[in-house]
C-alpha cells in the first residue's frame, strides 16, 4: 500500500497521512483530508479533477466482510 505524503505546518516537513479520506471540493477540485502520523494535527491535499482512490487495510477489509453479511432475518446482524 503506498502511503500518502502531505506537508504538516507544525513539524514543517512531509509526512504521511493516517486514515485519508476523499473530499469534494466547491470547485469540482477532489482533495484527500487526514491527520498527520507525527503531529496529529488534520492535513489536506490538493490531488486533481478526478476522484481519488484509496485502498483499504486488509484489517477494515475483513471487518467489512464479517459485518455486511446478512443472517436468516434479512437484516444486517
Amino acid at each position: 500500500m503506498s502511503e500518502i505524503q502531505a506537508y504538516d505546518i507544525k513539524a514543517r516537513k512531509k509526512v504521511s497521512m493516517i486514515n485519508p479520506h476523499p473530499y469534494l471540493m466547491k470547485n469540482g477540485t477532489w482533495a484527500l483530508k487526514g491527520t498527520s502520523s507525527e503531529t496529529g494535527i488534520r492535513l489536506f491535499r490538493i490531488v486533481g479533477r478526478t476522484k481519488p482512490t484509496i485502498r483499504q487495510s486488509k484489517l477494515d477489509t475483513f471487518r467489512k466482510l464479517f459485518t455486511s453479511r446478512q443472517c436468516g432475518c434479512g437484516k444486517n446482524c
